[in-house]
């Protein structure tokens, strides 16, 4: 893998979905998932060195600091796992923007 976590954190939650259909094959919507997920990931990777993930990347660095990244670690898990169910971001732009929103709420931010 590259240095891109944002897009690697994708893709695990891609192989965990793949798995599901791997224990289920009927489990269409956990295929679909798996689909959206990596093609999230593959835009990330394709445009993600942006102005907008490098200030994701400061709020990340900033919460690490003041001890608000765990909080947001786990918002931003339990959003991937419902990326294809009830989240649809259309691009990496989108997840990206989703993360930030999350990373206010983590710290409170209005």
């Amino acid at each position: 893998m590259d240095d891109f976590p944002e897009a690697e954190e994708l893709e695990r939650a891609a192989a965990w979905r793949l798995r599901k259909v791997d224990a289920d094959p009927a489990d269409r919507v956990s295929a679909a998932a798996a689909e959206t997920l990596q093609a999230i990931a593959d835009d990330l990777r394709a445009n993600g060195t942006t102005p907008l993930v490098a200030e994701y990347r400061c709020i990340c660095n900033w919460l690490a600091e003041s001890d608000g990244i765990e909080d947001f670690n786990i918002f931003a898990h339990e959003y991937r796992v419902e990326i294809g169910t009830t989240h649809a971001p259309a691009n990496g732009e989108a997840y990206i923007r989703a993360l930030m929103t999350l990373a206010k709420d983590a710290f409170g931010a209005p």
